[in-house]
C-alpha cells in the first residue's frame, strides 16, 4: 500500500476495513500518533485490539526485557515486542478462535 496519490487517513481506513487485520500498536517512544490516525480514519474497533505506550525505558524492559543491543530502540527490542503483543492477542483470543 504505497500510492502517494491517497492520503494517510484513506489509508489507515483501508486497513481498518479488511477483515483480515487485527492486533495491537506497541510503541516505545513518541509513536503514538500512528496509532492516532487509525483511529481518527475511523472503523477502527474492528483493527485495534489495544495501544500500548511503553514511553519510559524501565517499563518498557520490565514488559519487554532487557536487551543487548548497542542502541535502545533496536532489532532486538522490536522482535521482543512483537513476540510478546503476539502471544498476548493469540492468548487473548483462543477462545473465540476455539483454541
Amino acid at each position: 500500500m504505497h500510492r502517494k496519490d491517497i492520503g494517510t487517513k484513506q489509508k489507515a481506513l483501508t486497513i481498518n476495513l479488511d477483515p483480515r487485520i487485527y492486533g495491537s500498536f506497541a510503541e516505545i517512544g513518541a509513536g503514538q500518533d500512528v496509532a492516532a490516525n487509525f483511529f481518527k480514519a475511523g472503523a477502527a474497533a474492528g483493527t485495534i485490539a489495544k495501544t500500548m505506550s511503553a514511553y519510559d525505558m524501565i517499563f518498557s524492559d520490565s514488559i519487554y526485557g532487557v536487551q543487548q543491543a548497542r542502541r535502545y530502540v533496536s532489532e532486538s527490542r522490536l522482535i521482543a515486542m512483537l513476540n510478546h503483543e503476539y502471544s498476548l492477542v493469540l492468548e487473548r483470543l483462543a477462545a473465540m478462535r476455539g483454541d
